[in-house]
C-alpha cells in the first residue's frame, strides 16, 4: 500500500513537473564554475647511461664476434639474446646504440633464455626494430594508366616473396584501390554456391561468389592478385579473387566469408593495376617481377627509398620470464590473408561443393580480428614488459598476451597505424581464467585496424584482474575498449577487469555497426568502468543503420559499475545495455546521442539494472529510448533536459507524436523515481564543456563532480 501512495505522489509530482516545463519558459541559467586545471603530462624519463658489470652493448655497427662492451659492441638482437643466455648474473641490461636492426625472421624467446633481461635504448637515441627491407636506386620513369610512374625489378619467384606492404619512412603506402572514392554495392549474394552454417545461417551463412554490377566489373589483368573487401554488420571479409567475370559480374573467391552477404552490402577491390593513379600509391606486378610507384612531390628516381614488407613477427616469447623492453620502436612489418593453413572450413564445406578445390583458406572468426596473428606474441610467460616504446606500421595485432601468460605490463607506450588490434589479450575459457594481471597504462593508441577495419584498440577475452586506465584511444575503425568473450549468463573466466580513466574518440567510419566506446560481455563480478570520457562514436546507414554507442554493456553483462563516466555526441545512445543484470550505473553524464540517451534493448524478468545519480541530456531524442516497459530496471534520482524543448524530455521509439512517451506516462510505469527535471548548468554545452555550476540542480539529484584525469600522463609525440 506504501509503494502505491509513493506512487501516486510521484506521478502527480510528474503532472506538475511537466506543467511547469510547457508553460516557464526555459530561461539561461548562470552559475559560478570552478575552473578546472589541465592535469599535467610529462615526457616519460628514459634515464642516464650507467654499464653494469654484466651488461651488454649492441650497435648496428657491431660484430656478433665482439664481446659485447661499450667499445666493442655485438651487431644483432639474436647475438645478445645468447649472450646474456649464458651470463651467470641474475639480471642485467642490453643496451642498443641508435639505428635500425631488421628482423628479417622472428626471434623466438623459449624458457631456455636468460630471465631479469631488460633490453632498451641507449638514452637519447633512437632505436628501430624493423620487418622491412630497403628499396632504392634502379628506379627508372614508365607511365601507367596515362600517368608518371616509377618502375623497379624485384623478385617474386614464390608467395614467401610476395609483399602487401611498403612503408616511406613513417608512413605506410597505399595499393591502388577501386572504386577510388566510396563504395560498389553487391548486386547479388549467389545464395546457390553459399554453404549455411547450421548453427545460424542468418547471420553466418558462408559464400564465395557474389555478383558485383556489371558495370562496376574491370577486365583485371591480374585477377588472382586483386583482393575484395566486403563490409557486413560487425565484420569486413578480406577475400583474395579466384576469378571475375566481367560479362556477368560474378566474382570468384577463395577463402569462404564468415558472414552472410547481401543485396547492397558495400565492398571495394584493392591491388588493382588498372586503377593505380594517385600520388604515393603502388602495386606489384608478379607476372613482370616489378614493382610501381606513383611519385610525390619532391621524389625523384634517385632519391626515391621505399622499405618492403618483409617480415609478419618480430618475436614470440613461449615459456619465457622477466624480459622487458624500453625505449624501442618495432616499425613496418607485412601480413598475409589469415588462414592459410587452418583446416576449419573442412567443417563448414562438403568436399562435393562445386567450388571446393578452389579454397586456398579457411574461415575466420567473425569478430574483432579474432584470428589475425601478432608481430609481438606472449605464451605461457610472465613479467613481458613493455615501457616507453612504439609500435608502428603493424599490420597484423602489435601485441598479444595469449594463455597462460600472467603479470605482464605495457606502460607509456605509443602504438599508431596498427593493421588489427593494438594490443589483444586472450586465455582459455576455463574459471579461473590462466591468464591475469595484463595490465595497460598510459599507453596512446590511434589508427588501429588499417588493415583489418573490425579491430579493436585493446581486446580482452579470457582474463582477469587486469588493469586498462590512463590510455587515449582514437581513430579506429571499430569498438576502443572491448572486454568479455562469453554471450550470455554462463561462468565467465572475465572478472574483476578496471576500465577507468581513459580517453576514447572518434570511433568508427560509417563502414561497420555495433560498436562501443567501451563494449563488455558476460558475466563480470567486480569490474569497474570509471572515469571515462568518450565521445564521437558513431556509424551511419551505410553500417545498416545502427550500434554506434558510448558504453555498451552486451550480451550478458553482469555484476559490474559504470561510475564516473563522461560519454557524449555518438550516433545511437550515449548508453546501451543489450541485456544482463545487476549492473550499477552511477553519477554518469550521458548527453546528445543521435538517437537518445539511454537505451536497453531487451526485456527480462529480473532487474536489468540501476540508474541512479545521473545527468542524462538531449537534444530533441528521447532520454529512454525504446525502454519504456515497466520492471526493465531501477532508476532513481536522476537528472534530464532535453535542451531543444525547455527541458520538457520524452521517451519511447523516436521523436514522432505517436512513439514519444510524456513524463506522467513513465511515472506511471514505475520510472523517473526522485526525478530532477532542470537544468545541469554546464558552462558551455554547446561546445561540449561539462563542467558543473556549483549551484547545478544535478547536486540535489546526488551527482557527485568528479575531477577528470581521462588519458595518457605521459606527453607523446
Amino acid at each position: 500500500m506504501e509503494a502505491f501512495f509513493a506512487k501516486i505522489v510521484s506521478f502527480i509530482t510528474a503532472i506538475f513537473t511537466m506543467l511547469s516545463l510547457i508553460f516557464v519558459p526555459a530561461a539561461p541559467v548562470e552559475g559560478e564554475f570552478d575552473e578546472v586545471a589541465p592535469v599535467a603530462k610529462q615526457a616519460f624519463d628514459e634515464g642516464e647511461f650507467v654499464m653494469g658489470e654484466y651488461d651488454i652493448v649492441v650497435s648496428p655497427s657491431g660484430n656478433d664476434q665482439n664481446d659485447g662492451s661499450l667499445e666493442n659492441p655485438l651487431r644483432t638482437v639474436e647475438a645478445a639474446k645468447e649472450r646474456a643466455k649464458s651470463s651467470s648474473a641474475d639480471s642485467l641490461t642490453v643496451w642498443f646504440r641508435e639505428g635500425t636492426y631488421n628482423i628479417t625472421s622472428a626471434v623466438e624467446f623459449t624458457a631456455e633464455d636468460k630471465s631479469g633481461v631488460l633490453y632498451r635504448s641507449y638514452p637519447g637515441e633512437k632505436v628501430v626494430f624493423s620487418g622491412a627491407k630497403e628499396i632504392s636506386g634502379n628506379w627508372s620513369e614508365t607511365t601507367i594508366n596515362g600517368v608518371k610512374a616509377f618502375v623497379t625489378d624485384v623478385e617474386v619467384n614464390s608467395d614467401e616473396d610476395y609483399f602487401r606492404s611498403l612503408f616511406k619512412g613513417n608512413k605506410r603506402l597505399s595499393r591502388s584501390t577501386y572504386p577510388k572514392e566510396g563504395v560498389f554495392k553487391v548486386a547479388d549474394p549467389s545464395e546457390a554456391e553459399a554453404v549455411e552454417n547450421p548453427h545460424d545461417p542468418y547471420f553466418f551463412t558462408h559464400f564465395l561468389a557474389f555478383y558485383a554490377h556489371k558495370d562496376n566489373i574491370l577486365d583485371f589483368a591480374n585477377a588472382s592478385d586483386v583482393e575484395v573487401e566486403v563490409m557486413h554488420y560487425w565484420c569486413d571479409e578480406h577475400l583474395p579473387v579466384h576469378s571475375v567475370d566481367a560479362s556477368t559480374g560474378r566474382v570468384e573467391v577463395s577463402k569462404p566469408t564468415s558472414m552472410r552477404i547481401r543485396v547492397d552490402d558495400n565492398f571495394v577491390f584493392r591491388n588493382v593495376k588498372e586503377t593505380l593513379s594517385l600520388p604515393g600509391e603502388w602495386y606489384l606486378d608478379r607476372t613482370e617481377d616489378k614493382l610501381y610507384y606513383i611519385p610525390e612531390d619532391g621524389d625523384t628516381v634517385e632519391n626515391t627509398v621505399l622499405n618492403t614488407g618483409v617480415n609478419d613477427q618480430l618475436f614470440t616469447f613461449n615459456g619465457v620470464k622477466n624480459i622487458s623492453f624500453q625505449g624501442i620502436d618495432f616499425i613496418n612489418t607485412d601480413w598475409d590473408f589469415t588462414g592459410k593453413n587452418g583446416a576449419f572450413w573442412d567443417k563448414q564445406f562438403d568436399v562435393t561443393h562445386p567450388l571446393y578445390e578452389n579454397i586456398e583458406y579457411c574461415i575466420d572468426h567473425p569478430q574483432a580480428a579474432f584470428e589475425v596473428p601478432a608481430a609481438i606474441y606472449i605464451a605461457d610467460s610472465s613479467g613481458i614488459d613493455f615501457t616507453d616504446c612504439r609500435f608502428e606500421n603493424l599490420s597484423y595485432t602489435a601485441l598479444k598476451f595469449d594463455k597462460g601468460t600472467q603479470d605482464c605490463n605495457i606502460t607509456s607506450c605509443r602504438f599508431n597505424e596498427i593493421g588489427a588490434n593494438a594490443i589483444f589479450i586472450h586465455g582459455d575459457f576455463v574459471v579461473p581464467a590462466t591468464t591475469r594481471n595484463i595490465n595497460i597504462r598510459d599507453c596512446h593508441i590511434s589508427y588501429y585496424g588499417r588493415i583489418f577495419s573490425n579491430a579493436i584498440g585493446i581486446l580482452l577475452t579470457h582474463a582477469y584482474d587486469c588493469d586498462i586506465t590512463n590510455n587515449e584511444i582514437h581513430d579506429g575503425w571499430y569498438t576502443g575498449v572491448s572486454v568479455g568473450w562469453n554471450w550470455g549468463y554462463s561462468d565467465n573466466p572475465t572478472n574483476a577487469i578496471n576500465i577507468s580513466n581513459n580517453l576514447i574518440y572518434n570511433i568508427g567510419n560509417g563502414w561497420l555497426s555495433d560498436m562501443g566506446g567501451i563494449y563488455t560481455l558476460g558475466i563480470q563480478p567486480d569490474s569497474v568502468v570509471s572515469g571515462n570520457v568518450i565521445y564521437n562514436v558513431g556509424c551511419d546507414e551505410g553500417a545498416y543503420g545502427y550500434g554506434g554507442w558510448g558504453i555498451y554493456l552486451d550480451e550478458g553483462s553482469s555484476g559490474m559499475l559504470v561510475e564516473n563516466n563522461l560519454v557524449y555526441d555518438c550516433s545511437s545512445q550515449t548508453f546501451h545495455q543489450h541485456y544482463g543484470k545487476d549492473n550499477v550505473v552511477r553519477n554518469n553524464i550521458f548527453a546528445f546521442g543521435g538517437e537518445g540517451a539511454f537505451i536497453i534493448s531487451k526485456h527480462e524478468e529480473h532487474n536489468s539494472l540501476t540508474l541512479t545519480n545521473n545527468i542524462l541530456v538531449t537534444d530533441n531524442q528521447p532520454i529512454y529510448a525504446r525502454t519504456i516497459e515497466s520492471d526493465w530496471f531501477i532508476d532513481d534520482s536522476n537528472l534530464y533536459w532535453d535542451y531543444t524543448n525547455g527541458g520538457n524530455v520524452t521517451s519511447g521509439y523516436s521523436m514522432k507524436l505517436a512513439d514519444k512517451k510524456s513524463i506522467p506516462l513513465m511515472v506511471a510505469r514505475g520510472y523517473y523515481n526522485n526525478a530532477v527535471f532542470a537544468d545541469p548548468i554546464f558552462k558551455d554545452a554547446a561546445n561540449r564543456d561539462f563542467t558543473l555550476a556549483k549551484n547545478s540542480p544535478a547536486l540535489e539529484a546526488g551527482f557527485k563532480p568528479w575531477e577528470y584525469s581521462a588519458g595518457t600522463k605521459t606527453l607523446f609525440e
